[in-house]
């Protein structure tokens, strides 16, 4: 879907090109706002050196929202109807960045309430899945700019499996017998976790699926439609 961003044709490719560059600024930042409430929460940073930077950084995030909206809207104007399909494209994953920022406050949030860093096997998967979820951003990020189809099937196919790990340990946690704050703590890391893991799978999607496909991946993890 992204031919049409890159190309030298048509009066509209300078400001495709600029709307490229800004949603690209939202996917790097995006990546930094989940690492530094992650690493904080895991209990690797204090809490006050990055509240500022963070909530800076998603003030940043929102403002390009809508700046790429505006522009969508002022593109899709002046070129017409054959614009609309990538336009549409946009504003859609313009959101998913757009909530990465979000979920890194709820993570923030979360370090602040929690009664004490997470510990044992549940602070050694979370670290694991953290850092897989900020390597599969940089992926996306890749991604997204190369228009690489083969690529983001396998982002596509990482996202599902980073989803059904948290999923499979809300439910493991819910099911047992444990009854304290921390076993609250780690399920809402989890889902915030598979959340913005899911924010990317959609934006992936966009680089194989048509736009009336788009977040729609069964065909390609084997998993059923109901399951999204």
């Amino acid at each position: 879907m992204f031919e049409w961003f890159l190309s030298d044709s048509g009066t509209g490719s300078a400001g495709l090109q600029k709307m490229h560059a800004e949603f690209g600024q939202m996917l790097d930042a995006g990546r930094h706002a989940f690492d530094t409430p992650a690493n904080a929460f895991l209990g690797g940073t204090d809490l006050e050196v990055i509240r500022e930077d963070l909530f800076k950084t998603d003030k940043r995030i929102n403002r390009a929202e809508r700046q790429i909206r505006r522009e969508l809207v002022v593109h899709a104007s002046i070129h017409g109807a054959t614009e609309f399909p990538p336009c549409l494209v946009l504003m859609s994953i313009v959101k998913d960045a757009e909530r990465v920022g979000d979920y890194a406050k709820n993570l923030f949030d979360l370090a602040e309430l929690a009664p004490r860093a997470p510990e044992g096997e549940h602070r050694d998967r979370l670290i694991q899945l953290k850092d897989r979820i900020s390597q599969l951003m940089a992926a996306v990020r890749e991604t997204y700019d190369a228009r690489q189809t083969e690529e983001a099937t396998e982002a596509i196919i990482e996202s599902k499996t980073i989803e059904d790990v948290c999923d499979d340990q809300v439910r493991e946690l819910i099911r047992g017998k444990v009854e304290n704050l921390m076993a609250a703590t780690y399920v809402l890391a989890y889902r915030y976790f598979k959340r913005v893991t899911s924010h990317m799978r959609n934006i992936a999607s966009s680089v194989v699926q048509p736009v009336h496909k788009i977040d729609f991946t069964s065909k390609i993890t084997g998993h059923r439609e109901q399951d999204e």
